[in-house]
């Protein structure tokens, strides 16, 4: 889909579309040249994000019909910050257009007959959403010459930075708080990383990484390179209202631990808004966080414009975020979108794991069944019409997290004989099925 201009020199390098002019401070609104390697306001301390020309990106995307696009991130490059074809060409192309599910058997049991589940747990290389995020900093690394890629991880980016350096040809350094999921840290040492766990939660250890960084000058995924790191969170949205076809659901649930994915769902869809391609106002962004880690729901249910940390205690790791950096924009996206927020017990997770396994054969990690616990909740609380059109995002597989999930009963071994055979199949006929299970867990 890239092409090189007329007025591209002989030899130079080939660029993308992208119509990115620049970068700007949440906060103070001061402005720096895309180049730049800052990631934080000089001033104010804010984080930084990227700028368009969205006139010449409208213009752009109709000479494309999406047929002739690519099915990954890149498919809406315009609005993606890499500047450098050959640095797209090499990171991403299977990242992206997870599919949207349409949830009958989930819908039923809550009373939704519009639910869809983007379902980024298909994500590649890695199996969670967090392939798109860490797609754009890898490509931006390429950009910048540099070999060697660092991030702070609570598990799902360590595993996709992992994969996306392993194929990009660049060094990883993957570093853990304590409490890592443990599954996850094997398969960044299997996919060739160097992984380090650190004493402290993922907020110190971030901290100490940012440290780490400004000695070494090495950079990380999702702290000197964020900016560009979040720009991939908005895929998800432009993926859905296409998906859609292009019309923009009446609600978004998903997860929150940093604060990255939901805080740029929002300005996904406001770019689509501001490029003509969908009606994006009416969408509401509703947030999940489990109960031992939920300062951003508790924030955004007191209307309160800043979030107040908290030291996590959950089982649901990949949320485990006390002092979520993106927390602010999170509270203005879903504040501005008419959202609210919940929470879940760690028992109610599993249950919400357990509910969409037996009901849509899905199997997520404890993050995507906080998502459905929370949406179960607003069900009930009357937050969706029956026939509304609502989406939930499962960010992550749970393959990589079944170490986490409390065991179920094992059976003991029985003779290879039809007469046993027959009598524990009856056995099993007569115990609860697995919904049965959760719907006593989510109602106690």
């Amino acid at each position: 889909m890239s092409t090189q201009t007329a007025q591209t020199p002989p030899g130079a390098r080939q660029r993308t579309r992208s119509c990115a002019t620049g970068l700007v401070c949440h906060r103070c609104g001061n402005r720096y040249p895309l180049q730049d390697s800052v990631f934080a306001c000089p001033d104010c301390g804010k984080g930084l994000d990227v700028v368009y020309d969205y006139e010449l990106a409208a213009r752009y995307f109709e000479e494309v019909p999406s047929s002739e696009r690519p099915r990954n991130i890149w498919h809406f490059e315009e609005l993606l910050p890499i500047v450098d074809a050959s640095a797209q060409a090499r990171v991403g192309l299977h990242a992206g257009y997870t599919p949207l599910i349409k949830a009958d058997r989930l819908g039923a049991e809550l009373g939704l007959s519009n639910l869809y589940l983007k379902d980024d747990s298909t994500c590649r290389p890695s199996l969670s959403y967090k392939d798109r995020v860490v797609s754009m900093s890898v490509a931006r690394l390429l950009e910048r010459g540099k070999e060697e890629i660092g991030c702070v991880s609570t598990g799902n980016v360590g595993t996709a930075v992992a994969a996306l350096a392993a194929k990009a040809g660049v060094d990883a350094y993957v570093f853990y708080p304590n409490r890592l999921e443990d599954m996850k840290a094997r398969a960044c040492a299997a996919l060739g990383a160097k992984v380090c766990q650190v004493e402290g939660n993922y907020d110190e250890a971030n901290r100490r990484c940012r440290e780490l960084a400004e000695a070494t000058g090495m950079d990380f995924a999702n702290i000197t390179l964020r900016p560009f790191y979040a720009e991939g969170a908005k895929t998800a949205a432009f993926e859905i209202v296409e998906q859609l076809e292009w019309r923009a659901p009446d609600h978004i649930v998903t997860a929150a631990a940093g604060g990255t994915l939901s805080s740029r769902l929002h300005k996904g869809l406001g770019e689509l808004q501001l490029m003509g391609l969908s009606e994006t106002e009416q969408t509401r962004i509703h947030i999940a966080q489990p109960s031992g880690c939920n300062p951003i729901a508790t924030a955004i249910l007191a209307e309160e414009a800043e979030v107040h940390p908290v030291t996590p205690e959950t089982a649901a790791h990949s949320l485990a975020i006390g002092a979520p950096g993106d927390g602010y924009l999170v509270i203005d996206a879903v504040l501005k979108r008419g959202g609210t927020a919940g929470f879940a017990s760690d028992p109610e997770i599993f249950a919400g794991i357990d509910l969409l396994a037996s009901t849509e054969g899905i199997l997520t990690e404890p993050a995507g069944g906080t998502t459905v616990a929370v949406l179960e909740k607003l069900v009930a609380a009357g937050r969706f019409a029956p026939d509304d059109t609502v989406v939930a995002i499962i960010t992550g597989n749970g393959l990589k997290t079944l170490d986490d999930h409390p065991p179920k009963p094992w059976p003991a071994k029985i003779e290879c004989e039809l007469d046993a055979m027959l009598t524990a199949l009856n056995e099993l006929k007569s115990a609860g099925s697995l919904i049965d299970q959760a719907r006593a867990q989510l109602h106690p």
